[in-house]
């Protein structure tokens, strides 16, 4: 492909950009020479063309007022400064819900001994006695040892929830 440049084109260029182009005045002789040069027409064609595209992007555009983005930068400022400060706090959550979850842990392993040393008392006792007898000491030994287990094992559960959604939330 042969380009070839005029010496005029920059002059024609300048004379789109400023808007002096589409108004000639009698005698203009850079309106004569651009419909003499193909490359100076052909710019000019271009040029007022991107330009009148450039003055309706302009008309159309919404700039918003300056007490908008003076509203949006601070609420922006704000949140950001919210978010830093919420950064320790989130921390400092997590490490509750750690906190609290070895405690359950705790909780369960302090109160496993009073659950399993039931149990390994009613072993020999179940094989010594009859059924009868195993039946009513079981329901009398079984059940607190049950009930604790279920206390400590229901608290987890329902403590569990709440622990996670404090670490886990970014509020």
């Amino acid at each position: 492909m042969k380009t070839t440049e005029c010496d005029r084109e920059p002059d024609v260029l300048e004379a789109v950009i400023s808007g002096c182009w589409p108004s000639a005045k009698p005698g203009d002789e850079l309106r004569a020479h651009a419909s003499r040069c193909p490359e100076c027409a052909h710019l000019a064609a271009v040029a007022v063309a991107l330009r009148a595209e450039r003055d309706e992007a302009m008309r159309e555009a919404r700039v918003p007022t300056s007490g908008q983005v003076w509203w949006k930068a601070t609420m922006r400022s704000r949140a950001e400064a919210a978010a830093a400060v919420a950064r320790p706090i989130t921390l400092l959550q997590g490490l509750a819900g750690v906190c609290a979850a070895g405690m359950c842990a705790a909780l369960i392993a302090l109160a496993w001994p009073s659950i399993a040393l039931p149990f390994a008392a009613i072993g020999p006792l179940l094989a010594r006695e009859g059924q009868r007898i195993s039946a009513v000491l079981s329901a009398a030994v079984i059940q607190p040892a049950m009930l604790s287990f279920a206390a400590v094992l229901g608290a987890a559960l329902i403590l569990s929830p709440f622990v996670l959604y404090f670490v886990l939330s970014d509020e």
